[in-house]
């Protein structure tokens, strides 16, 4: 059992929780949280990259020069991608680089990066943050009583509530290298991204129903009666065509004077 640590708003230690490890996963799956990461990465891309090729590129219109008798090489547009100002050969266009996992890999890598940021003592619990108007003060004395702010120059921190709080999400968009995500949102990435996660109590006790919830075996299904034995259905009998008659041959005729 691994013991998470609650605080109230004034950074003051309240209690403890435990949770066993083996809640989240039997073991910190490096591999999938890789895929998850750079997945999530991919995701954050602008993607609003982009290029001219030739046709694209204003101008050149007109031959430099003509085709023959100058010793040159021939052109027949300053907008080729050789001449200064000219194109690109291969130019580039706006893309999306996001794209999903499937969805068993990304709750396992979720509840994956949990167990690693569990294992590395990144886990602790709040309670009381739950802001009606923006406090800023309140947020930022909360982090250093903690200790978190003084890392975080290396470790980002995360704070991860139940449901909308603009109240906190106010108080805390102004604190460098915070960020505030709703626990429905979250994802494996934002939590390997953040060497420090902050539930909410109320977020904390959701995700440990929402684990045991999901993890628990669905009930079987009821048997099925077995289907009536169907009764046989009598065939109608299927009368007989009566055979064609052959017509009957016929006697040769008697000659005469026989």
């Amino acid at each position: 059992m691994t013991a998470i640590q609650v605080y109230n708003a004034a950074g003051d230690k309240t209690g403890q929780v435990e949770i066993d490890p083996a809640l989240f996963d039997k073991t910190v799956r490096r591999a999938l949280l890789k895929e998850a990461l750079i997945a999530h990465l991919a995701s954050q891309r602008q993607g609003t990259h982009a290029t001219k090729n030739r046709g694209m590129v204003a101008g050149g219109g007109k031959k430099p020069w003509k085709q023959k008798g100058t010793g040159r090489a021939r052109q027949g547009s300053t907008r080729s991608p050789q001449w200064v100002g000219g194109g690109h050969a291969h130019h580039i266009d706006p893309r999306d680089y996001s794209y999903q996992l499937p969805k068993a890999q990304r709750r396992l890598a979720f509840l994956s990066s949990l167990r690693y940021r569990l294992e590395k003592g990144g886990l602790v619990a709040v309670e009381g943050l739950d802001l009606g108007e923006p406090k800023t003060k309140t947020v930022a004395g909360f982090l250093k009583k903690v200790g978190i702010s003084d890392g975080a120059k290396h470790k980002k921190a995360l704070i991860v509530t139940e449901g909308n709080q603009p109240g906190l999400y106010l108080s805390a968009r102004n604190i460098p290298r915070l960020a505030v995500a709703e626990r429905r949102n979250l994802n494996a990435g934002q939590v390997l991204l953040h060497g420090n996660v902050v539930f909410t109590r109320a977020a904390l006790d959701a995700l440990v129903d929402d684990v045991k919830g999901g993890d628990a075996k669905p009930a079987a299904a009821p048997a099925k009666k077995p289907a009536a034995a169907k009764k046989p259905v009598a065939k109608k009998p299927v009368a007989k065509k009566p055979a064609d008659k052959k017509p009957a041959d016929k006697k040769p005729a008697a000659k005469k004077g026989a």
